[in-house]
């Protein structure tokens, strides 16, 4: 590269000149490209940032995207530099034409949101969580959050923003982003909350505990809970009173060992399931559950409405006779019961059967695990045991009716304790993956 065009592109840059811009452009065109090859570089979008000229870096972000992710020799992108200087104007401007800016990590594995939160520029960070929500759980070479060097720096505006964003983000898996960014743990292993029983400010304590995603009894590599570190008794009150223990009351979450050498029945069968789910496509999974709804449908609808139709109540029928004080009623002892035989009803009740169970099997295995398998779980078995209940109604002998009214109970006990079961498996699955460091 020409060192008298460089000379030139500084100078443009600094006194945030377009036009002397074009003019090395018309006279070298490939100098910026031959900037861009660089890996750690001051280009003139660094330059820009740092003198403020606004409309010289937009024009510079037009002509070469790939600058603004660039870091200068001191590790910072353009982004950092105009944070420092508080050049907000460029930087609202920088994330407005590229989101993912936001999560441009510099130095020491800081982004932008890290500086924000250090610096307590509150309205600079709350553009960046808006742009990027994602970018709150980013942590720097220590294991730091935005909210880690809020607390530790004492900026309890930036941290306040952070938690009320967490609490009110609505994007998809908000759920596991506020879990995971409360429960991050730093170099130390520790969490928000053990820095929090560090800072003397119990306002502070009480917001966290508040937040019902936190792990309240997490050890740092010190053995130490949040409340063995509390510095003063109002803390440890308010601690105590949000459920938090010592350390020496606190069980130790398995280990990863643990996890995977676990050989019960219910792992292994969980274990197959988990594998079904994952090897089908979702392509395969939408037409699969619509085929398995329909076919569970259509053998309910069935119980409902037996081959030859059920007995009605007919007034000439005289088999019962049911007297009161005010009327005499006659109904026949079979109304509501199948006209099939005893034989032909026990086949029609395994045809249907079969299938029924069948398709509500897969229909549970191709939901997708999370929060919502275990809330659909409980119409499934409620649509389960209507089923049964109909069967057991209908049933013209004493034998098919007993083999659905077991087969009922049966399935509802296991139903039941496979629902809490797998309610407290995935908590404590999640809880545990979470919590572990990478």
């Amino acid at each position: 590269m020409n060192p008298t065009n460089l000379h030139k592109l500084k100078v443009a840059a600094e006194d945030g000149r377009i036009d002397l811009l074009y003019e090395v452009i018309e006279v070298d065109p490939s100098i910026l490209e031959n900037i861009d090859s660089i890996q750690f570089v001051e280009t003139p979008l660094h330059i820009a940032a740092f003198k403020g000229h606004l409309r010289f870096a937009i024009e510079i972000m037009n002509l070469k995207p790939s600058f603004a992710l660039k870091l200068n020799p001191q590790g910072f992108s353009p982004t950092h530099v105009a944070i420092q200087q508080n050049h907000k104007r460029m930087v609202f401007s920088f994330v407005g034409m590229n989101n993912n800016l936001v999560r441009v990590k510099g130095r020491e594995g800081w982004t932008p949101p890290h500086f924000a939160s250090h610096n307590e520029e509150v309205d600079l960070l709350a553009k960046f969580l808006v742009a990027c929500p994602d970018s709150i759980e980013d942590v720097t070479v220590r294991g730091e959050t935005a909210l880690h060097i809020a607390l530790k720096n004492n900026k309890f505006k930036a941290l306040d923003l952070l938690v009320c964003f967490l609490k009110r983000n609505r994007k998809r898996d908000a759920r596991k982003l506020e879990y995971r960014t409360l429960n991050q743990k730093d170099e130390d292993d520790n969490t928000i909350l053990h820095i929090s029983a560090l800072c003397n400010e119990p306002k502070v304590v009480r917001m966290l505990t508040k937040m019902t995603r936190i792990n309240m009894n997490t050890k740092n590599l010190e053995n130490k809970t949040a409340l063995d570190m509390a510095v003063n008794v109002e803390i440890k009150n308010i601690l105590r009173n949000a459920g938090a223990k010592p350390s020496s009351q606190v069980t130790d979450a398995p280990t990863l060992e643990q996890r995977l050498s676990r050989t019960q029945i219910i792992h292994k069968v969980l274990t197959y399931i988990n594998r079904i789910r994952n090897d089908v496509l979702e392509e395969q999974r939408n037409t699969w559950m619509i085929v398995a709804t329909l076919v569970a449908t259509a053998m309910y609808q069935s119980a409902l409405t037996p081959v030859g139709g059920v007995y009605q109540v007919n007034a000439s029928d005289n088999n019962v006779n049911i007297t009161s004080s005010n009327s005499t009623m006659s109904t026949p002892r079979n109304a509501g019961k199948s006209i099939l035989s005893g034989e032909y009803f026990l086949i029609f009740l395994f045809l249907n059967m079969l299938p029924f169970f069948m398709s509500t099997i897969a229909v549970v295995i191709l939901i997708p695990t999370g929060f919502m398998c275990s809330l659909l779980a409980t119409p499934v078995v409620s649509f389960i045991g209507c089923y049964l209940f109909s069967m057991s109604r209908i049933s013209p002998t004493h034998t098919s009716s007993m083999i659905s009214y077991i087969v009922m109970n049966l399935l509802e006990f296991v139903a039941v304790i496979g629902f809490i079961f797998m309610v407290c498996s995935i908590l404590h699955e999640h809880i545990a993956r979470n919590l572990r460091r990478p």
